[in-house]
């Protein structure tokens, strides 16, 4: 294979996030952008960003449902309460999510899901794609009975989640009370001038792992490269970790996952949802910018907006203490105790100040 046919597939591979990276940058660096550092003081679950907080903790238990197509969902779960049910990013797995485990099983039964292509998840005859990972949302709420959930998307999980209100609104209305989207974008994943040459270079990527053959491309999926996705100051740990599980992932089901975003637009189906809802981002992020998640908050009624400065794509690995503020927060607002996030935050006077809350916009 031929020097340019090798960056032709890995330019495809990087296509859902090349536009949004380029206009990030500067975006996500402007001075417009930081809402201030966090508060002084903390939740009584404020933790050190250890190498400890990033292992699942004991006690947690593990889970398989079958798939109408013969597939099988993989979950862990710990904790008693309300539902909090975790959906991780593209090349990730469950075990992402293990600060969320550490800090919030206390008072929530928290569920971290492994999407099916990834971690122990099995592929079903309808293959993969966000159509069949929503259907997957609907199965596991519905299997173990879950209601008055709420539910967390990262990145192409948010993105499932996106297409899960729009495709399964009697589910949704029936157990669902509340969604935040972490980290991700309602559409606009690839630059419009783009999305056709990366649809033929992922479809040509496609027939290659069909063939047989690895994708050089994915020597592209280093250390340093996922260093890049994150904020100031990370944990080495938390980079190692998310190193370890992109570059184990399948390329066939590497390929299939990001095809489905490169043709993601949820614009519709956010704009039709009336369950409570939070964005939240962080400006060093370039995968999915503030600007991005700026548009997609405001086509959800009703929808409040977070910055968190200086963070960048990874928030449950980077800032695990304001996620878990947010959270709770939500719920809050969900139990009627405040009217928006921002008032809960600033009664909490934890990590996340008022300030860092946009209040609820009118659709767009």
């Amino acid at each position: 294979m031929n020097k340019q046919v090798k960056q032709l597939i890995g330019l495809g591979l990087a296509g859902a996030a090349a536009g949004a990276a380029a206009f990030g940058l500067y975006r996500a660096t402007h001075p417009s952008e930081a809402k201030g550092a966090p508060a002084p003081g903390g939740t009584r679950r404020r933790r050190d960003l250890t190498d400890d907080l990033f292992d699942m903790p004991d006690g947690v238990t593990y889970g398989d449902i079958d798939t109408p197509d013969g597939g099988t969902i993989h979950y862990a779960e710990k904790g008693s309460g309300r539902p909090l049910v975790l959906f991780h990013g593209v090349t990730l797995r469950h075990d992402v999510w293990a600060p969320q485990f550490q800090m919030l099983a206390d008072q929530y039964r928290v569920i971290a899901v492994d999407l099916r292509g990834h971690g122990r998840s099995e592929v079903g005859s309808l293959g993969l794609g966000l159509p069949r990972l929503a259907t997957d949302v609907a199965t596991l709420l519905e299997a173990l009975d879950l209601r008055d959930a709420v539910l967390v998307g990262h990145s192409m999980g948010g993105m499932t989640l996106m297409r899960f209100c729009g495709d399964h609104v009697d589910v949704l209305d029936e157990r669902v009370a509340g969604i935040a989207l972490v980290a991700t974008a309602a559409y606009g994943t690839v630059p419009p001038l783009l999305a056709g040459a990366s649809r033929r270079l992922l479809d040509r990527g496609a027939r290659q792992v069909a063939g047989g053959r690895a994708l050089p491309a994915t020597g592209l999926l280093n250390r340093r490269a996922v260093r890049m996705v994150f904020g100031d100051a990370p944990s080495p740990r938390a980079i190692d970790i998310v190193t370890r599980m992109t570059t184990s992932m399948d390329d066939a089901h590497l390929i299939g996952s990001i095809q489905g975003i490169v043709e993601h637009d949820a614009r519709d189906a956010l704009r039709a949802t009336r369950t409570p809802s939070l964005v939240v981002v962080g400006t060093r992020d370039t995968l999915t910018p503030v600007p991005m998640s700026r548009r997609m908050a405001r086509l959800m009624p009703g929808c409040e907006f977070v910055v968190l400065p200086r963070a960048g794509h990874q928030l449950m690995q980077e800032r695990p203490n304001e996620l878990a503020d947010l959270i709770d927060a939500l719920v809050a607002r969900i139990e009627g105790d405040v009217e928006t996030v921002a008032e809960a935050v600033e009664a909490d006077g934890g990590p996340v100040s008022a300030d860092q809350v946009e209040q609820p916009v009118e659709p767009t």
